[in-house]
Order: C-alpha cells, then sequence, then structure tokens
C-alpha cells in the first residue's frame, strides 16, 4: 500500500523541521511543520503555549493537531512534535495504514546543542526545560525510545552524523524512492 503520509517523528532537535522540507521535495509533496500548525491552531508558538497555559496543555494541542494533519485530503511529510508518542491515541494513528513514520534520533549532547541553537538563547520558539537541555533530552530519549519504537518506523535515521540532505535520502530510500513507494 502507498504511504498517504509521512510523519517524522523524534525529539527536539532531531531535525525534523530541517530534514522534513527536504524529503518533501524530494518526494514532490507539502511539508507541514507541527510548530507551525500549532501556531496556526493556537495563535501562540510553543513556548508561548507552555507559559500561559502549561505542559499539559502544550502537549494535548500538540496531539490534537496530528489527527487533523493525518486526516488532510493532500498527501504531505509531516515534523510531529515529540510529545504525540506519549499519547496512545496519536502513536495508533502514526501505526494506521497509509503512513510511514520515520524515526529522527541523534545523541543528546548533539539535540542538546541543536536545541539551543534553535531557541536562539531567548527561548522565543520554544519552551526551555532547565539550564541544561542535554540532560533534560537525555532523559526524555531513554522515556520515549520505546513509544518511538512502538509507531512502527518504517525507518530510524541517526542525524547526529548525517547532513539533512543524507538523512532525507535515507528516508526516501526506505520509502522505495519515490513518492508512493513504501508499502506497510
Amino acid at each position: 500500500m502507498t504511504p498517504r503520509h509521512v510523519v517524522l517523528v523524534g525529539l527536539m532537535g532531531s531535525g525534523k523541521t530541517t530534514v522534513g522540507p527536504v524529503v518533501a521535495r524530494r518526494l514532490g509533496l507539502p511539508f507541514r511543520d507541527g510548530d507551525a500548525l500549532l501556531e496556526a491552531a493556537t495563535g501562540r508558538t510553543a513556548a508561548a503555549l507552555r507559559d500561559a497555559e502549561g505542559e499539559a496543555a502544550l502537549h494535548r494541542a500538540e496531539c490534537e493537531i496530528l489527527p487533523a494533519a493525518l486526516a488532510a485530503d493532500t498527501p504531505s511529510v509531516i515534523a510531529a512534535a515529540a510529545a504525540v508518542v506519549d499519547d496512545p491515541a496519536s502513536r495508533a494513528a502514526l501505526r494506521a495504514p497509509g503512513v510511514a513514520v520515520a524515526w529522527l534520533r541523534a545523541d543528546s549532547a548533539v539535540l542538546g546543542r541543536r536545541f539551543e541553537a534553535a531557541s536562539g538563547g531567548d527561548g522565543a520558539h520554544r519552551p526551555a526545560y532547565g539550564d541544561d537541555p542535554s540532560t533534560f533530552l537525555a532523559a526524555q530519549a531513554r522515556r520515549r525510545a520505546p513509544m518511538f519504537a512502538a509507531c512502527r518506523p518504517l525507518v530510524v535515521v541517526d542525524t547526529g552524523q548525517l547532513d539533512p540532505a543524507a538523512a532525507a535520502e535515507r528516508i526516501v530510500a526506505a520509502l522505495g524512492g519515490v513518492s508512493g513507494g513504501a508499502t506497510r
């Protein structure tokens, strides 16, 4: 069966927002970023929503966005928020027919550096999680790894040593090299 959507999952800093557009271009599909979808739906960045309503509200909103993105008529490449794997319904949606999952991961030190760079040091876009993002992300990796695996990813890509083009190539190759080439 041809995948309707390709969903990139992984922790913050794993490269979903960077690799996703490259995959989308290679497949001739639109790219839908979870952060942009969240902001469009709520009028706030992830950091602003967390600060105003708390982490639980942020994660609920992120989990509400995924089914809407998967229900879209147009096939796409979707970068999902890391928190979606905490939700059993979201994990089930990621295992549904027509959904191909690519799990992006990297060493926590790499994730921490990327997290800090993406936050611009001011936390304007992403919520801040303590003084040492690498330690926070290492704990998240340990806790969430079984849940990412439960999504039955078509491919697992270590983005720590790959540039975005090489990471995208591994995803496209796992899909069979062309849009609609994967089976589930």
